[in-house]
């Protein structure tokens, strides 16, 4: 499958629908995942005061099996920005974001986390049998944000491709593979 669009606003993973397999063939099934790390930190209105050196950011733990985000605030006569340096995984809430505190009686920096709300990967459970041409994908819409778009492709038999950044899944479909491709 290739993205046209990975969608946003998402809170739990759409549900991925194929289109029917033609007649004596199975429907192929598949479950959408979620990108579940810190995509940015928003640094509230003031940012802080007093800091001589950026501060330490802490983000909230990632619950077992996940990795905790990591970021870097960056000064500029306060906290202007994190630049989150890994997004972690895992959390199926927004994690706390925390700074050190300010010296001197200044104001410690506050901000908040930003997830990623779009849609990562499609995992296809049932590749389906049957199919001549490749089958429609419909992605169910978020309750707010842009509805996930792609498209599937069928492809020969042939074991697992890795070039550049982009990953192909492979199910078998009676000698065919459906092929998930997904972009950066």
């Amino acid at each position: 499958m290739t993205f046209t669009n990975r969608g946003s606003g998402y809170t739990t993973a759409p549900t991925v629908t194929f289109g029917a397999a033609p007649s004596g063939g199975t429907t192929a099934t598949g479950t959408a995942v979620l990108q579940s790390g810190v995509a940015s930190v928003t640094v509230m209105a003031n940012g802080g005061s007093g800091y001589t050196a950026a501060p330490t950011v802490t983000f909230g733990a990632a619950p077992s099996g996940g990795t905790t985000a990591v970021g870097t605030a960056v000064l500029r006569y306060r906290v202007a920005s994190v630049r989150v340096t890994n997004g972690g995984s895992g959390y199926a809430a927004t994690p706390t974001v925390t700074f050190s505190a300010a010296p001197g009686g200044g104001t410690t920096a506050v901000g908040t986390a930003v997830m990623r709300d779009s849609v990562a990967s499609v995992k296809v459970t049932n590749g389906g049998s049957g199919y001549a041409a490749a089958p429609t994908v419909t992605f169910s819409a978020p309750a707010g944000g842009t509805r996930a778009t792609g498209t599937a492709r069928l492809a020969a038999s042939g074991g697992y491709d890795q070039y550049q950044n982009l990953y192909w899944a492979r199910q078998t479909l009676a000698g065919k593979q459906l092929l998930v491709r997904l972009a950066d």
